[in-house]
């Protein structure tokens, strides 16, 4: 019988010890001195890439801090036009933006066209002397004496307002509602029509209580209402500036009444929104500033010296025209914000059709001549923009322009 044999196993071991590491050795952890290295390494990569990115960041601040200096003190010397289309406008019509297009009227009708000539909408009537009223892209468009607005925006006809009485004043909101002073020999009736023609509200006021409203104006939300109201006696006279809320919070005052003021020996011709928070009035001696949203109240008072031309409302700014006299230029114009300082003044020769403010710039224009001058800045443009330029129109381009003239439509750009 054999015998059964177990196979053994050992295990050999050596001596020599390899890199004089023990096997457990390789394992251990770093000593202090080693994390401390590594850490102040990573900490010093971090900072390195954050100093990079920081000095990219602040390389294309400059960069376009310098290009945006560059552009805003560009001047053009010249233009040239991209395109051209023949377009006749009758004598004795007149021409005004309205929106990104062209409003034409005169004593028979109106129309809207786009800078291609095309006719958006027309509408006929028969007045003596029309006026209109634009706030955005709305217009309204009535006969002193007359009892009809006409309402359209840059899209369509609105609709007519039938007042039933005679219009002595009207203003129209980028909402799309008017306001109207009527005539009613013994009071002056106020209504807000929608562009149905229904009446949204109404007040009315006499010579005896408030003065006889002189100028109006309606915010864009359509329901504040600001009136400046003259009123004379025997000795005296004085202008009342009061404000309208037909929102919840006027409902509970007596006829909507929120704020007024008196303004002694002062009469107010002028007065507009700017914008849904502020209102400027404009007197024969003085600017007043008025704020808020819902209760709009005096914010600011500036006396003015010198007899007023004439006054141009924008969204940011209004434009007090003087006869210059101190110089050889014809006009001096001051520039004020809406909390009423004077932000700028400049200097102007030329005959001026129209001005008005677009992206802080004060565009004039006159039939020979256009100034475009940076508020706080340099003149960006002078010279002519075309032969006989009737209405001047900004695009989204800050150096190109729609111009209409007589016979033509214009697309230029400023070099």
């Amino acid at each position: 019988m054999k015998e059964n044999k177990k196979k053994r196993f050992s295990i050999k071991t050596s001596s020599r010890k390899k890199n004089n590491v023990k096997p457990l050795e390789r394992f251990a952890p770093r000593k202090k001195e080693d994390q401390r290295d590594w850490k102040e390494k990573l900490v010093k990569h971090r900072a390195q890439i954050v100093t990079r990115v920081l000095v990219f960041v602040v390389v294309l601040v400059l960069a376009a801090l310098f290009f945006y200096i560059r552009y805003i003190n560009k001047e053009y010397t010249t233009y040239e036009v991209l395109s051209r289309v023949d377009n006749q406008v009758v004598t004795g019509s007149k021409v005004e933006p309205l929106g990104d297009k062209f409003l034409i009227y005169g004593n028979d009708g109106a129309k809207c066209i786009n800078n291609r000539g095309e006719v958006v909408w027309n509408v006929t009537y028969e007045m003596q002397n029309p006026k209109i009223d634009i706030d955005n892209n709305v217009v309204g468009i009535a006969d002193y004496n007359g009892s009809t607005i006409h309402m359209m925006n840059t899209e369509s006809v609105l609709g007519e307002i039938n007042t039933g009485m005679p219009i002595r004043l009207f203003k129209v909101s980028a909402k799309g509602l008017a306001i109207a002073v009527l005539d009613d020999s013994k009071t002056a009736p106020i209504y807000i029509y929608g562009t149905d023609g229904e009446q949204k509200a109404f007040f009315s006021t006499t010579m005896r209580n408030s003065g006889y409203p002189i100028s109006i104006c309606i915010s864009d939300s359509g329901y504040l209402v600001g009136i400046s109201y003259l009123y004379e006696d025997a000795s005296s006279y004085k202008t009342n500036i009061a404000f309208y809320n037909f929102g919840e919070v006027g409902q509970n005052k007596t006829d909507n009444l929120v704020s007024g003021n008196t303004y002694a020996n002062a009469i107010v011709p002028c007065i507009e929104f700017v914008g849904n928070s502020k209102a400027v009035a404009v007197a024969d001696n003085r600017l007043m500033v008025y704020s808020g949203d819902e209760i709009p109240t005096s914010s600011g008072e500036v006396l003015i010296q010198d007899e007023i031309q004439a006054v141009y409302f924008g969204e940011e700014y209004v434009a007090l025209v003087h006869n210059n006299t101190e110089g050889d230029e014809r006009y001096r114009i001051d520039i004020y914000n809406g909390n009423g300082k004077c932000e700028d003044t400049l200097f102007y020769n030329e005959e001026y059709t129209e001005m008005f403010f677009h992206d802080g710039r004060l565009i004039i224009y006159g039939p020979e001549y256009c100034l475009i001058h940076n508020v706080n800045g340099i003149d960006k443009y002078k010279g002519e923009l075309g032969p006989g330029a009737l209405a001047v129109l900004p695009t989204n381009v800050s150096n190109r322009f729609v111009v209409v003239t007589s016979d033509a439509i214009e697309t230029i750009e400023l070099k």
